[in-house]
């Protein structure tokens, strides 16, 4: 693994990097100790991208294959292991991404863009005008090849294998793999990527595809200068769909946990104002505008929603969306005081430890990732959190029932 603070806006890196050896059979806990070793080198107190080339799985919540690794388990043993807030990607993914914003995609940004990474192996990831769309596996084209096809070796510049031979029968793998994507998906423009894009000169005189293909430039880095920029990206729609499932949560009164289907219902349907059953982008900014909650990434909300990229989001997808994120917090915050008495009645004999906080507190602020990662350690125990002045409600749990005398306490 390959590491380096990086300016997510130009792409530049901060200060010199560090590295360390990791196992192609390696774990999920692997990754995170190596991590966790990087971090402590490079003295990194900051947000997190990682970039696994062809060791994660393809698409975001997809069960993990034999010699993969699930993201959603990557990112949370990360998380556990630093500290820090962390976006886990794909080798492509993050290279795509750097090529579009630092490299020799720059030009082709906008609209509909597969970046194509082929050397020895085949990957692939595509962007809606700069954001990363989810759900895509692209490269899944290539499992019905021959491993003679999928697998076949790049010839290496000054050696046996740079024949125009050799040439002519890779680029006709890249061809056929370029083909078949650019009749599923029609894009605007096709980055090349890897050692393909390196030897562009070799490859692209090759190709017949109807789409223009232009080389990416800037080689190994692409991965770890992609891995920060894109995990900028995917943390700030991950907070901002933070923001919305607790905004919801304090408009209906019960914590996001708590709501049912009939109550997700009922708040999309408020959403969608054109009454079609479907959320457009139009009425998801306007959703999330509703509920005063700043969209950074409107694009990137949908993106995320959307699991079937059809550039709109069913209600089926808004309710996997919300169960998937909500149900598996270890903690759940609470907006009343009726909540708080639910739980007590409800979890019987179970220990609860219960975090008493002001949103205007700034300890309390820097305790929840400490909190989160105590959560974690202890799975047999109820997690709750309440802030006393986010309503009438909070106000008198914790200044009359809890007696919240100070900013912030745990009982």
């Amino acid at each position: 693994i390959r590491a380096a603070p990086v300016d997510s806006r130009t792409g530049a890196f901060v200060k010199a990097g560090a590295s360390t050896k990791l196992q192609a059979n390696a774990t999920a806990d692997d990754v995170a100790t190596a991590v966790k070793s990087l971090c402590e080198s490079l003295e990194w107190r900051g947000r997190v991208g990682v970039s696994l080339s062809g060791m994660n799985t393809r698409v975001e919540g997809e069960i993990a294959k034999v010699g993969a690794m699930s993201r959603d388990e990557v990112e949370r043993k990360v998380h556990v292991a630093t500290g820090r807030d962390v976006a886990v990607m794909s080798g492509a993914e993050a290279c795509g991404f750097a090529e579009l914003k630092f490299g020799g995609g720059v030009d082709v940004a906008s609209g509909l863009v597969m970046f194509c990474m082929v050397g020895g192996r085949f990957s692939t990831s595509l962007y809606d005008d700069g954001v990363i769309v989810k759900n895509f596996a692209g490269e899944k084209v290539v499992d019905s090849w021959s491993d003679g096809e999928r697998l076949a070796p790049i010839p290496e510049v000054g050696t046996a294998s740079d024949t125009e031979e050799a040439w002519a029968a890779y680029a006709a793998r890249v061809d056929k793999y370029i083909l078949e994507l650019e009749a599923k998906y029609t894009p605007n423009a096709i980055v090349l990527g890897g050692k393909a894009g390196q030897a562009s000169d070799k490859i692209l005189p090759r190709l017949t595809c109807k789409t223009s293909v232009v080389p990416g430039t800037l080689g190994f880095v692409a991965g770890v200068k992609g891995a920060a920029a894109l995990g900028v990206q995917l943390l700030d729609v991950k907070a901002t769909l933070l923001q919305v499932r607790n905004a919801i949560g304090k408009q209906s009164g019960v914590s996001p946990q708590s709501l049912t289907d009939e109550q997700l219902q009922k708040v999309f349907n408020r959403f969608d104002t054109s009454g079609d059953g479907l959320l457009e982008i139009n009425e998801l900014a306007a959703a999330t505008k509703a509920l005063g909650v700043k969209a950074l990434d409107v694009q990137g909300l949908m993106n995320e929603l959307d699991s079937d990229n059809n550039g709109v989001v069913s209600f089926e997808e808004w309710r996997g969306w919300w169960k998937k994120n909500v149900n598996v917090d270890t903690v759940t915050h609470i907006v009343s005081q009726e909540e708080w008495h639910e739980v007590m009645e409800t979890e019987g004999d179970r220990l609860i430890c219960l975090e008493v906080g002001f949103t205007f507190c700034r300890p309390c602020k820097a305790f929840t990732k400490k909190f989160n990662q105590i959560a974690e350690d202890f799975p047999t125990v109820r997690f709750i959190t309440v802030y006393g002045n986010e309503n009438g409600s909070t106000t008198v749990l914790a200044r009359d029932e809890l007696g919240g005398a100070h900013h912030h306490r745990i009982a």
